[in-house]
């Protein structure tokens, strides 16, 4: 039986989250399950706009976006389901809400998918802030962690739905060389398989400005430029 695409994309175009203009035009793309991309491109050239598209919060212009084997149609109902199977870590902080506790945060989207109350949502998520070593920030304000923990928490939230796609917006940007370690640890241990996600390996598209060496296997590489996504060669590592 052949495998359905994650996501798929042809001949696609993406705009701003305020404009009608294409900033990206005519995109073929497929994403497959356990791939790892990298999508690198300088400064406005669209890779913010490329996850929001993909997480749905974006309307896209144009030829076809396929999300597990679904037609998604911009401005019509989101396909059964997307929208818990994809889990988006915004750049810069992670967009968390600063009056609410660390944990509700995270909580959030497990209390409006499971119709639950925020407590109870919290007890469901606390293996996450016990994974990602988030316990000692619980009841702390997010708005008072710094950006590196903020970024933390906001991986945590994405990932509380058990979500089978990970979209990461330039998440270590900034980082010191030990939190950046950490996450390099961390996402190689979700695409081998989290214990958390029953060992099911995820499937993570990663912006970045700074590409990291010693990825075994390397991720796949694109690179936006010129309003187009360019796919590039796999990486190779020196021997």
């Amino acid at each position: 039986m052949k495998a359905i695409p994650f996501i798929q994309l042809d001949g696609v175009g993406i705009r701003r989250s305020d404009r009608d203009v294409p900033l990206i035009e005519d995109v073929h793309w497929t994403v497959m399950a356990g791939d790892w991309w990298e999508i690198t491109g300088a400064h406005g050239s669209g890779k913010s706009a490329l996850l929001l598209a993909l997480a749905g919060l974006v309307p896209t212009i144009g030829g076809t976006l396929m999300a597990f084997g679904e037609p998604v149609i911009s401005g019509a109902p989101k396909p059964s389901g997307w929208i818990p199977r994809v889990g988006l870590v915004f750049e810069g902080g992670g967009r968390l809400l600063r009056d609410l506790r660390v944990a509700e945060n995270i909580a959030l989207p497990t209390g409006y998918h499971h119709n639950c109350s925020l407590p109870e949502a919290v007890d469901r998520v606390w293996p996450w802030l016990e994974a990602l070593d988030l316990e000692r920030l619980a009841d702390a304000p997010a708005g008072r962690v710094g950006r590196v923990w903020a970024q933390r928490i906001a991986l945590a939230r994405a990932l509380s739905l058990g979500p089978e796609i990970l979209l990461l917006d330039n998440p270590t940007a900034g980082m010191d060389p030990a939190h950046s370690t950490w996450w390099q640890g961390f996402l190689v241990q979700l695409r081998k398989g989290h214990p958390l996600l029953q060992g099911r390996p995820m499937t993570l598209i990663e912006t970045t400005d700074a590409p990291r060496a010693g990825m075994q296997p390397p991720p796949r590489q694109a690179h936006l430029e010129n309003g187009r996504l360019l796919l590039l060669q796999p990486r190779t590592n020196p021997a």
